[in-house]
């Protein structure tokens, strides 16, 4: 009876484990293929990716053409006025450009924010005047003469939820940029902030561009009005800190902070003299929720 007590037991854990370890998981889902008739010249949009709110875009397409095209993703801003200045087109910024394909699984990703963007399909055969099929519309299918038809196919797949979907979306985190200062090395000491931790283990990213070595730390507040009072003692006040570097010039790195640890300071110091002008960039980021923020797991 007791060995059965003790199968029951394990069973009702693994089950647990299981539901616990359950989670929403997502792919490409293939959608219906469509097929179109476009000339020599001619710039079409195949699809307009409008975030909802601060979003990720993933965007990928099979595509089959007769002759060759190029493929790419621009700002639906800069697409809409390329359509109402066509000499425009030729500025456009691609994203993940290929060009002079008749075959081409293509993708496309960008990281999250709020820019709309559109795929581009572009006939690559040499024409007097580029021809623009509308924003985002559907390309020309009839009305073309056959000599000069290009047929193409298009398979469309979305990043969609494809099993356990029924549980609250995961929480999704940015890096936000807090400050940015490109700026002439002194020898003064240099102090970014306060920064103050509402969540346990927040991290803020410092990334370093100098043309001297820099020493670069997060450190509390107090320690850094330290450093402006004894700079003689830099060194002996820096050994305080749980995240610092040395002679950076080219570097970004994460530090870890804590509510208990109050407000927090970024310091940078010139390691040598500098007798000529000489500049540093440094940029300060912080990793925050932007969306789903509410289902962060227990």
């Amino acid at each position: 009876m007791r060995s059965v007590d003790f199968l029951l037991l394990g069973s009702i854990l693994l089950s647990n484990i299981g539901l616990h370890a359950q989670q929403k998981t997502f792919d490409w889902v293939r959608q219906s293929p469509d097929s179109y008739r476009i000339g020599p010249g001619y710039h079409s949009g195949v699809a307009v990716y409008k975030p909802q709110g601060w979003e990720a875009i993933h965007v990928r397409l099979d595509l089959v053409a007769r002759e060759p095209v190029s493929v790419g993703v621009v700002r639906l801003e800069d697409w809409n006025n390329a359509i109402r200045n066509p000499g425009d087109l030729a500025k456009l910024d691609y994203a993940c450009l290929t060009e002079s394909v008749t075959r081409v699984s293509f993708s496309c990703n960008f990281y999250a924010s709020r820019t709309a963007r559109v795929v581009v399909v572009r006939d690559s055969r040499q024409t007097e005047h580029p021809v623009v099929t509308g924003i985002a519309a559907p390309f020309v299918r009839m009305g073309m003469n056959e000599l000069f038809a290009n047929e193409v196919r298009v398979t469309p797949y979305i990043w969609s939820c494809t099993s356990n979907c029924d549980l609250p979306d995961p929480p999704e985190f940015v890096w936000v940029e807090l400050r940015r200062e490109k700026y002439e090395i002194t020898p003064a000491l240099k102090s970014y902030g306060p920064f103050t931790a509402e969540l346990e283990s927040e991290k803020i990213r410092i990334t370093v561009k100098s043309q001297a070595p820099m020493t670069v730390a997060l450190v509390p507040a107090p320690l850094a009005d330290e450093l402006y009072a004894h700079r003689d003692q830099a060194s002996a006040i820096l050994a305080k800190s749980d995240c610092k570097q040395y002679g950076i010039q080219a570097s970004t790195f994460e530090c870890a902070f804590h509510p208990r640890d109050g407000a927090m300071q970024v310091v940078l110091l010139p390691e040598v003299a500098v007798r000529k002008k000489k500049k540093a960039e440094v940029t300060i980021s912080t990793l925050r929720c932007m969306a789903h923020c509410t289902n962060k797991p227990e």
